[in-house]
């Protein structure tokens, strides 16, 4: 169709040039450059034989002898009867491995009618600058802080284990400080909210507060931080510039 052709699925394609074997990985729309005849004396025709067939071939082609009958057999079988083909760039194959197609602007608007419909933006995608949100509930919002003794109780524990290879230094460390309970982060609390408050994102950063999480900027009234992951659960996108 307005010389177009697809190249199905599996279809094995050969290039003109040196004749190594390329199967397509996926239906291809192609637009065919030539259409030729597979000579049976020619090396195209070769490439089409298995490997058993191939050397009885190569013997018959190059002298006086007639290429034997099952050899064209499996041919007129594989080609089903058309030995032409169709080319394309630096590739083709037999009319037999190919199906008409639409053009790729037809072809391509209607693989995207089967493209699955996009997900929709988290809240943390939708908390750009400018947006503002409503909190839902009642809420006694807290927060996590570095906690300063945890850099240097570590530094001690680490100190006096230093016999040890690194690996297990750091394995003992980490249970020390568990049953010691020092954590690296301190939960603390912010303060209440009531539903229905609002408040506008000022910026975002990247913050030691939470880890390293994304931390908005916040301004109700007055600025104030907060993680995410403290408001995530209480809050709803109002306005988004």
């Amino acid at each position: 169709m307005g010389g177009y052709i697809r190249v199905p699925k599996g279809a094995i394609v050969y290039p003109t040039g040196d004749g190594v074997e390329a199967p397509s990985m996926r239906d291809q729309v192609v637009r065919v450059t030539n259409v030729f005849d597979v000579d049976v004396k020619s090396a195209n025709f070769y490439l089409l034989l298995p490997d058993d067939m191939r050397l009885r071939y190569f013997e018959a082609s190059g002298g006086k002898r007639p290429i034997d009958q099952d050899i064209l057999e499996f041919t007129d079988r594989l080609t089903r009867g058309d030995y032409r083909a169709v080319e394309w760039s630096s590739k083709w194959a037999l009319i037999a491995d190919v199906q008409p197609a639409e053009p790729p602007t037809r072809a391509k608007a209607a693989e995207k009618t089967d493209k699955p419909a996009k997900k929709p933006l988290t809240k943390q995608q939708q908390m750009v600058t400018g947006s503002e949100w409503r909190f839902t509930q009642d809420a006694e919002l807290r927060y996590k802080v570095r906690n300063p003794a945890y850099a240097s109780t570590r530094e001690d524990l680490a100190s006096g284990l230093r016999h040890l290879p690194s690996h297990e230094r750091m394995k003992a460390v980490d249970a020390r400080l568990t049953e010691l309970g020092v954590k690296d982060f301190l939960d603390e609390p912010w303060g209440p909210v009531r539903a229905g408050e609002t408040f506008t994102v000022r910026s975002k950063l990247t913050s030691g507060i939470g880890g390293g999480q994304d931390v908005p900027m916040l301004f109700r009234g007055e600025k104030f931080t907060l993680p995410y992951a403290s408001l995530e659960p209480f809050i709803e996108l109002v306005t988004i510039p």
